[in-house]
């Protein structure tokens, strides 16, 4: 692979199937179901959008999703569920450095879905994805402080809390601090 990261992931759109569920890319027969997570403000508390009011915005977020991989910036898989097919929610990697070798991550649970293990089935899926056939080294979550859950997640997926970012984003007109979170191929690895 190298010593940078593996971009040929780019050149077909990666499918990763796991045991309940398969990270695959969002179409547009999947507006409904990416509305009904894109327009919950339980959904949004804590990211950086505000809740769609249409279901016609969500074709805006399947294009640009499609756009950021065209362009190799981030790749955002929706997450189905193997036993039905349904959309429970969507996860990214995504802001590469190829000097550094690492991504950050995101994701988003439909609220009928959470507590489920839907979420860190797929981080753990991202986390092999990224470290073993990206060949990165490291990945990063930024969480806003309150959120308790996708702590919770990405510490059952083995990422360690490193610190706190004072106002590193602007969330729904504010500055705020952001919770470091990071797994190392070196932990993945042990």
């Amino acid at each position: 692979m190298g010593i940078g990261i593996n971009m040929r992931v780019f050149e077909e759109f990666p499918v990763i199937e796991g045991e309940r569920i398969k990270l695959d890319r969002i179409k547009s027969e999947n507006e409904e179901e990416l509305y009904e997570i894109l327009s919950d403000s339980d959904v949004a508390e804590y990211d950086w959008f505000e809740p769609i009011d249409t279901v016609e915005r969500t074709e805006k977020f399947i294009n640009h999703y499609d756009e950021e991989y065209e362009e190799k910036e981030e790749i955002t898989w929706g997450i189905f569920n193997k036993a039905n097919g349904k959309l429970v929610g969507i996860c990214n990697l995504g802001d590469f450095e190829d000097s550094s070798r690492r991504c950050e991550v995101g994701y988003d649970i439909k609220k009928s879905e959470w507590n489920k293990g839907y979420a860190t089935e797929a981080i753990k899926m991202l986390v092999k994805f990224a470290l073993c056939d990206m060949n990165l080294n490291r990945v990063e979550a930024f969480v806003t402080p309150g959120n308790d859950r996708s702590v919770r997640v990405l510490e059952k997926s083995g990422f360690v809390r490193e610190g706190l970012v004072r106002e590193r984003d602007f969330i729904k007109g504010e500055l705020v601090d952001g919770i470091i979170m990071a797994i190392l191929k070196s932990d993945y690895c042990k």
